[in-house]
């Protein structure tokens, strides 16, 4: 017999149809309460979470302002990281920024990995002789804000500075305006490159030079594999004066400089070089410094560059070679010094990377200390069985 409601009759077919669909819309009804409720105190959750990590950090205390949600990007927002040293750091905070957002790498799920991708606004790095950030214990603060490992990081401006205020006067060397682009951290694509993630990076100098680095790494290595190519263009010389007194007592007056360098390395294993070119220079006046022996010192410095500067070019250069253990390389200083000569009464040195090294000069070496150092294993004699009393 058909059921009758409000005076229609209903197929009793209809029934468990409407049973069934009652409870898919109270499902429904109970996650978007869920999904509003995590919105609007997730936040506060994450925020005072992330704050008691940081309280965890071995001498560096600081705080995050909030944490927004982005529940249908997979993705959520820090605002305001301040961390500072809590004993004998600086008066800046050794890291601030004012938003990092973390989100789940849609284009890497597709291809069956689940990574992340962060963005970064306006991130200061502020380094000091008593601030390095060693020992804090940062890989697991970084595990925590995210738990996914990241394929990708993109930093839109910044600052990265080194301040030494035991110096007299203070040196203060920095970058500003730093944009930087890291792609394929975990290989997601172009896994069988030796070398497959992209890094490229921008900003400007104390002096205001333009500083440009570009090249590609492999971050999956305990120690990474890399080749990478700088360039630090037209930066004022005079700039630099607080760190060339420091550690050269030498105090320029006018003068432009640029930095190029080329550095590869495999298996821990580096090569590469460095080249500064400075034009137009000239030190202040000695009339201007009291000290005798400053007055000496930067007398012989002056005739120096005077004698040995590329006359046509107005140009003093080195090349600085650079080879071995990447944690403590070899600088090859006499041909650093005769390089000085090679740039005053040869071609000059251009101002531009020379293009001279590969990956494969650093895989090359690496494979062939790596043969010299199982050679020498193989070299030593053999340990003697003890002699037991009888």
């Amino acid at each position: 017999m058909p059921i009758q409601h409000e005076g229609l009759a209903m197929p009793a077919s209809v029934a468990p149809f409407i049973a069934r669909h009652k409870v898919l819309a109270g499902l429904i009804v109970g996650l978007a309460i869920v999904l509003v409720a995590s919105r609007l105190f997730l936040p506060y959750w994450l925020r005072d979470y992330i704050n008691a990590e940081i309280d965890k950090l071995e001498n560096y205390t600081g705080s995050v302002e909030a944490v927004s949600v982005s529940v249908w990007r997979g993705a959520y927002q820090i605002h305001g990281m301040n961390i500072r040293k809590t004993k004998g750091g600086l008066d800046k905070p050794f890291v601030a920024a004012n938003t990092i957002d973390l989100a789940v790498d849609w284009g890497a799920l597709v291809r069956g990995r689940i990574v992340a991708e962060v963005d970064i606004y306006e991130i200061n790095l502020t380094f000091a002789k008593n601030q390095t950030g060693q020992g804090a214990g940062w890989p697991t603060f970084v595990e925590v804000i995210s738990p996914l490992d990241v394929n990708r990081l993109t930093v839109h401006g910044g600052r990265l500075a080194y301040i030494d205020y035991t110096a007299d006067p203070n040196i203060n060397l920095y970058v500003d305006d730093i944009v930087l682009s890291v792609t394929n951290l975990r290989n997601v694509t172009d896994a069988e490159n030796k070398l497959p993630s992209r890094v490229d990076a921008y900003g400007t100098s104390v002096g205001g030079g333009v500083l440009t680095m570009g090249g590609n790494m492999n971050f999956m290595k305990d120690t990474p594999d890399f080749d990478f190519g700088l360039e630090l263009r037209d930066a004022d010389l005079t700039a630099f004066n607080d760190y060339a007194r420091e550690y050269a007592l030498l105090d320029f007056s006018k003068g432009t400089v640029g930095i190029f360098a080329e550095l590869a390395a495999a298996d821990g294993h580096v090569v590469g070089y460095v080249k500064p070119v400075a034009t137009d220079i000239a030190l202040i006046d000695l009339d201007q410094d009291k000290n005798p022996f400053n007055i000496i010192w930067e007398a012989l410095a002056s005739l120096f560059i005077e004698l040995f500067e590329n006359q046509p070019k107005d140009q003093f250069a080195a090349r600085v070679p650079i080879e071995g253990d990447l944690n403590n390389p070899d600088e090859d200083m006499w041909a650093a010094f005769f390089s000085i000569f090679k740039n005053a009464f040869g071609q000059a040195f251009s101002k531009d990377e020379d293009g001279t090294v590969e990956f494969n000069d650093a895989y090359i070496e690496a494979i062939e200390e790596a043969q010299k150092d199982k050679q020498k294993d193989e070299e030593k004699p053999a340990a003697q069985p003890e002699e037991t009393a009888t």
